[in-house]
């Protein structure tokens, strides 16, 4: 007889921060996302009683921005009540943002953004993680973030780029802060290359070697993807 499905929250911040990979490899684990996206007014829901984890997704928002978009108070909430009932967390980018916001550390813009592809490498810690273990400890991945965070007192960090100190953390058993884009496909990152053409240009970017170079990049990508997730996955 087959396990019950379980389910977790995905929160969605913009049209084009949609959880790419990640439902792909959750489905795949009999884990059923049920996405809300309260920068369209939708509500988030009072506690995570019916859900088994939470993950939060990337977006343009400031995790300090909670007076222009008050909904990040709440979301921020919802990782303080999961952790509290030790159910698993996935922040991606600014889900990882603001995991550490709620988690007690602070979030501030950085001196540049980060956008593209560029490597992360593990930290030797990470050699004994459960969802990191016996992956290439250097890997280029999805950058797209103009903020940076600390740690939270008692987080774990666990990678970093020559940009960004913080990459990847851990908190507890299965709370985890990707500063990158570990979900991302090449069609969705054309859809965020194709929203932000214009802004992209304005900063001296090359829209048309970014979408170049999610091809190259992110095929190589999906193994390490498809295991981190379901691997995150197995502890709801």
């Amino acid at each position: 007889m087959n396990p019950p499905h379980k389910k977790i929250l995905f929160i969605q911040h913009g049209e084009t921060d949609r959880p790419g990979l990640l439902i792909e490899a959750v489905n795949g684990c009999r884990v059923d996302l049920e996405i809300v996206r309260p920068y369209a007014g939708e509500n988030l829901p009072d506690s995570l009683r019916e859900f088994h984890g939470l993950a939060v997704g990337g977006g343009a928002q400031g995790a300090y921005e909670v007076g222009k978009y008050p909904y990040l108070a709440r979301e921020c909430e919802l990782i303080r009540e999961a952790a509290h009932a030790e159910k698993p967390v996935l922040g991606l980018c600014l889900g990882a943002q603001l995991m550490a916001s709620a988690l007690g550390a602070p979030v501030r813009p950085s001196s540049r953004r980060e956008i593209g592809f560029f490597p992360v490498t593990l930290d030797p810690i990470a050699r004994y993680d459960p969802l990191w273990c016996d992956l290439p400890t250097d890997f280029v991945t999805t950058h797209w973030h103009g903020d940076v965070f600390d740690l939270p007192a008692a987080g774990m960090r666990l990678g970093s780029s020559a940009m960004t100190p913080n990459q990847l953390f851990r908190y507890g058993r299965g709370l985890y802060g990707l500063q990158f884009h570990l979900e991302m496909t090449p069609e969705l990152f054309e859809e965020m290359v194709d929203d932000a053409r214009e802004d992209l240009m304005k900063t001296g970017e090359n829209p048309d070697r970014l979408r170049e170079e999610a091809w190259r990049v992110l095929p190589q990508l999906r193994e390490t993807a498809e295991t981190v997730f379901s691997r995150w996955a197995a502890m709801l």
